[in-house]
């Protein structure tokens, strides 16, 4: 899911290393760079590389021309993203081979949406037929004319309808969003530009055919472009069938021109691709032929038979495809003939796999997003649990040598590389899977995998690599959706439980409340659960209602959650209620109730030597203190915060240095609480799309520029607050917030006047972060 920032420089960056088939640790060395520079410039930490270094990058990509000028230019153009596009922007997926044969396809496309009339198009058509790849051809050019805003959503390992609206919204920027908010929310967020937002592989999640058509009610600005299988059968739909590349005539043509035919053209690129002397000539053209036209010209059926030219002569595979008559072994008589032709490609291919490559094709269905080399060792192992990597490495190299497997870099490890199945491929997988009874098995080699990711993520979300953890649970996040289903229908509430409470920071952070609010309540439902399980559940519950502002029922679910952790003796979920519930009370105005459950607290997470809870216990124990106007006591325990979070990750830091701030504000030291915006704001541009920290920093900044007697700048930075809180519809839950932004913006606006605010405020809506820091260091004083 993407929404797609043209200017993006790591976007760019990482697209093109990709493209080339380099890692990041290959492209840092044939650049002359270290991989941390190489990762850095790919997430976004360094938006402003020096000349030599993108000089080096260039060469090392091989650049010339206009994708050197583009390359190039993303830098330039980097400057111009919002500080809202900062915190959600992603790279549009780049293809890693050019588009053959689809110029009429484009220039109609593109003159379609070039009717205002035409605000949902639909591309139909069979798997394997190109859909996707077409789409992201016409995203990516829409997208480097900065026209309108193009966000790209993938719904192909999106197993449950529920999922979509959280899809969407996680594409558009927008935290915390059930399907009956998202109109009213994308609305907010698209107000400003027009959107065209791309939906990829809707067929199998037609239900949501609803909210589509709600979207494009609500939201005037927005335009979609959907593939799928089947039309939606929305009002207003224009459905533009997809079909097969061009195949060369009957009758018979010069070698020239059978090499411009599109079908032709890519068989013959793709068998290149593993056999690099491969040549078109006057005696295999014919054959060239006869195999296009086995496999209907279907790009990705090209694509699937091409490699086997290492195992087999031309002719070999030939007659294989003739004798074997795809369609009568293999395809379902009750599919669109093309569709058969494209299911007995797949399982053409699949049966001439070893038994090895066999069963690991199999298993590798039950994963329906990206994986990396460890999750495919566990749905390998299955039930057994004895894995194998040398043997998951082998068989995972065999299947992308086959074009059945794709490899895709991890953006946060180097280290760890990311494999998917295209979604036809993986259909066909998951049907084999079933079909050998290995379901279950490989099932539990995924949980076994999950539970012992989500293990480690228990660390890594609260300690200096929160960053890294944040993205990588990310990228699993199909495979833990998958999991808890799996677990919870099959009422193992205990391993649900372990793997739920696991995933809570990811949800806090990442804006994703609703849905861990989701899997908390699933998990509740399936009684009688061991009062362990269920006081912990009832944490994560509360702390999700937390997030989104629904205090009482918070309340309810802590209050029962302290109850059961204490009937049962279980102090660990005893004092993570007690925590809760500090802050609960904080925010609902009980101040007194608020300071004795958070020092309960940092006493119970002290005697388990927990330090980044007693940190965030601690610093609400501060803000109760700055609450009640007591600024010296709210100092000395925001040290004590301090050093407990020396280790923690910039999540928690944030929050510290808001409070700092605020009593520097209050103190009317202007200068270090701008000081302190500023090294929130670089934490949070760690974070990537934390937007809560980042609308509550920009108030405190607004205090600061009052202070300064800079209502200009007060205007500006407003602006820049009210644009990410349109955007994403963040839940501000500190009420002194609210009120200290309402102060600031009254008396600034009453000694600027309206038509200055007015236009301040504008060019704040339009700022980035970068350009927030700057106007920052142009304000600080010289020392």
């Amino acid at each position: 899911m993407a929404i797609v920032r043209p200017e993006s420089f790591g976007a760019q960056l990482k697209a093109l290393r990709e493209a080339a088939g380099f890692t990041q640790e290959e492209l840092a060395t044939i650049a002359g760079l270290s991989v941390h520079a190489v990762s850095a410039l790919e997430r976004g930490e360094r938006r402003r590389p020096r000349v030599e270094t993108l000089r080096a990058l260039s060469a090392a990509l091989d650049l010339t021309g206009a994708h050197r000028d583009a390359f190039l230019g993303s830098v330039r153009a980097s400057a111009h993203a919002t500080a809202a596009d900062e915190l959600v922007g992603a790279s549009l997926p780049l293809p890693l081979t050019p588009l053959l044969g689809r110029d009429i396809e484009m220039e109609t496309l593109r003159q379609w949406l070039g009717d205002p009339v035409s605000r949902l198009i639909t591309l139909i058509g069979p798997g394997g037929v190109g859909k996707t790849r077409l789409v992201l051809e016409l995203a990516r050019t829409i997208a480097k004319e900065r026209a309108p805003r193009v966000v790209f959503v993938s719904l192909a390992a999106i197993r449950d309808v529920v999922f979509v609206a959280p899809a969407i919204a996680e594409a558009l920027g927008l935290s915390d969003v059930t399907a009956l908010d998202l109109p009213k929310r994308a609305r907010a967020a698209c107000a400003d530009r027009p959107t065209l937002l791309v939906l990829d592989n809707f067929e199998h999640l037609l239900d949501a055919v609803t909210l589509v058509a709600d979207l494009l009610t609500s939201v005037p600005s927005l335009r979609l472009l959907v593939t799928s299988r089947a039309p939606l059968h929305v009002r207003g739909e224009r459905e533009y069938v997809v079909g097969p590349l061009e195949l060369a005539p009957p009758s018979q043509i010069s070698l020239a021109d059978l090499a411009r035919v599109p079908a032709v053209r890519l068989l013959v690129e793709r068998m290149r691709d593993v056999q690099p002397d491969f040549r078109l000539t006057p005696a295999n053209g014919p054959t060239v032929t006869v195999i296009c036209r086995c496999l209907d010209g279907l790009p990705l059926a090209l694509e699937l038979a091409a490699p086997w030219i290492k195992a087999l002569t031309l002719d070999d595979l030939r007659r294989r495809l003739e004798h074997e008559s795809l369609l009568g072994t293999f395809g379902a008589r009750d599919l669109p003939e093309r569709q058969q032709t494209m299911n007995a490609t797949v399982a053409w291919s699949y049966r001439l796999l070893d038994p090895e490559e066999q069963r690991a094709f199999r298993r590798f269905g039950a994963l329906t997003g990206l994986f990396p080399i460890d999750a495919a060792e566990a749905v390998l192992a299955g039930r057994e649990g004895v894995s194998d990597t040398g043997a998951a490495l082998r068989v995972v190299g065999g299947l992308i040598d086959k074009s059945l497997l794709l490899r895709s870099d991890s953006p946060v490890v180097a280290t760890r590389p990311l494999y998917r199945m295209l979604e036809t491929v993986r259909a066909y997988a998951a049907l084999e899977l079933t079909a050998a009874g290995e379901r279950d098995d490989a099932l539990e080699g995924l949980a076994r995998y999950c539970a012992g990711e989500v293990s480690l993520a228990v660390e890594g979300l609260v300690g200096p690599a929160q960053v890294e953890w944040l993205d990588r649970v990310r990228e699993d996040l199909e495979s833990y959706r998958v999991v808890l289903t799996w677990l919870v229908e099959r009422g193992r509430v205990t391993e649900a439980s372990h793997i739920a409470w696991g995933l809570l920071w990811f949800w806090v952070v990442r804006g994703h409340a609703i849905e861990g609010l989701r899997w908390y309540e699933e998990i509740l439902s399936r009684p009688p659960l061991p009062p362990g399980v269920e006081s912990r559940v009832l944490n994560g519950a509360a702390v999700m209602r937390y997030m989104q502002g629904d205090f009482d029922r918070a309340r309810t679910n802590v209050s029962r959650a302290l109850i059961l952790a204490e009937g049962a003796g279980d102090t660990d979920a005893a004092v993570h209620a007690e925590w809760i519930l500090g802050f609960v009370e904080h925010v609902v105005g009980n101040l007194d109730a608020a300071r004795d459950r958070l020092a309960r607290s940092v006493k119970g997470f002290r005697a388990q030597a927990i330090r980044w809870a007693t940190g965030q216990s601690l610093t609400g124990l501060a803000w109760v203190a700055l609450a009640t106007g007591d600024a010296g006591q709210a100092e000395r325990l925001l040290d004590e915060a301090t050093s407990e979070l020396r280790d923690a990750g910039p999540w928690f830091l944030s929050l510290v240095a808001y409070l700092r701030a605020i009593l520097a504000v209050r103190r009317g030291d202007a200068d270090e609480a701008i000081a302190l915006i500023r090294d929130s704001l670089t934490r949070i541009r760690e974070l990537k799309d934390h937007s809560l920290a980042f609308v509550g920093a920009l108030v405190v900044l607004a205090a600061a520029a009052a202070l300064k007697g800079d209502d200009r700048w007060v205007a500006r930075i407003l602006g820049a607050q009210d644009a990410v809180t349109d955007g994403t519809g963040v839940i501000v839950v500190d009420s002194s917030s609210r009120h200290l932004r309402e102060q600031v913006e009254r008396d600034s606006q009453a000694r600027l006047g309206p038509e200055r605010w007015a236009l301040a405020y504008a060019a704040g809506r339009k700022a980035s972060i970068d350009a927030l820091i700057k106007d920052i260091d142009n304000r600080q004083p010289r020392g």
